[in-house]
């Protein structure tokens, strides 16, 4: 089960802003909606990108949707 934390989220904030990717709530409701779509269906899907997260290299990796 991935668990969001600090750093995770900065960098996942980071690649948002990169892409011009709309991101709403405060930091503790973005980790919650982050881990449930990560635990779920494996990643989060935006209107550009879909974000996974490697747990092995444990960073984000992006896909054209």
């Amino acid at each position: 089960m991935i668990k969001v934390n600090n750093k995770m989220l900065k960098r996942f904030l980071e690649i948002m802003e990169d892409y011009g990717e709309f991101v709403f709530g405060s930091d503790e409701e973005i980790k919650e909606q982050l881990e449930i779509c990560l635990n779920s269906q494996g990643y989060w899907s935006g209107c550009y990108i879909r974000v996974y997260y490697n747990e092995n290299t444990k960073d984000f990796r992006l896909e054209s949707r």
